[in-house]
């Protein structure tokens, strides 16, 4: 359902169907009831996905030509570069350079143990640490440790005071639906899993496994994605999974939304259950 497969149609319908209506059928996942659903509101192609694709290849091409000899000369023939791994690549090593090229500079910073004066001065409230951060509206810089000494010894016979206290409600929400990234990231943290392997456990449950019904069910949408969007249909059946098993308090009055990164493609939606009628 990208610009990929829109434009590998495209060609199909040129080369073998070309005076024929050939129309575009698009699902995004492997379950009868999304692929019926999907035949019934065909379309036709969209040119513009298909010059998109167009141009992906050409970016491979014009930095795959200049970058994949210089892998046969310096790894192995038969290599090519792409315009994806190659450009990340860059970055990694440019930031590399700047890591090994930066200069260490030694600064200092003072901290104090404080509590509140009480009428009983003998009885201790609860204590704060608090951070030196200026000195009559500077910010300090704190460059070696005579000149920490120095600030320290001034410091001892002066009043500290509070000057503002600020309160402010936090809220916390749900973590964003799952993106290719994000989905790698939590199965390395949470089981160990590299990129590899992780990919690999998606790809077979998107593609279909035997849960014992008449042929293979994919159970999760398409595992390439960088959008959190998540299908109309997929939010009203979480919801009324939310309303009946866990009651009308855990349910918000609206869905969550959640915005796109500046660059995303958002060709497929996040990787969700395809069923939300299988339980784990």
């Amino acid at each position: 359902p990208d610009r990929e497969g829109e434009a590998i149609g495209w060609q199909i319908k040129m080369r073998l169907f070309k005076d024929k209506n050939v129309l575009r059928v698009v699902f995004h996942e492997i379950t009868p009831a999304a692929i019926k659903e999907a035949f019934s509101h065909p379309r036709d192609f969209d040119l513009k996905m298909i010059e998109a694709q167009a141009s992906r290849r050409i970016l491979d091409r014009i930095v795959g030509y200049f970058l994949s000899p210089l892998l046969w000369k310096k790894i192995v023939r038969g290599l090519s570069a792409g315009r994806v791994q190659s450009v990340a690549l860059r970055l990694l090593v440019e930031r590399e350079r700047l890591i090994n090229n930066f200069i260490p500079r030694e600064y200092w910073e003072i901290e104090a143990e404080l509590s509140k004066i009480t009428e009983n001065r003998e009885q201790r409230t609860e204590t704060f640490l608090a951070k030196l951060e200026k000195i009559e509206d500077k910010k300090v810089e704190i460059k070696n440790k005579s000149q920490a000494d120095n600030i320290v010894l001034d410091l001892n016979n002066k009043p500290f005071i509070v000057s503002e206290i600020k309160k402010a409600e936090r809220k916390r929400y749900p973590s964003p639906p799952f993106i290719t990234s994000t989905m790698q990231q939590e199965a390395f943290n949470k089981l160990r899993f590299n990129a590899g392997k992780t990919m690999m456990i998606a790809q077979q449950l998107y593609e279909g496994i035997d849960i014992g019904e008449e042929s293979p069910v994919g159970l999760i949408t398409y595992m390439r994605t960088d959008s959190p969007n998540v299908a109309p249909e997929a939010i009203k059946g979480v919801r009324g999974l939310i309303l009946k098993e866990f009651g009308k308090d855990y349910l918000p009055q609206e869905p969550n939304v959640y915005k796109l990164k500046k660059h995303a493609q958002a060709a497929h939606e996040a990787i969700r259950p395809s069923l939300i009628s299988h339980s784990p």
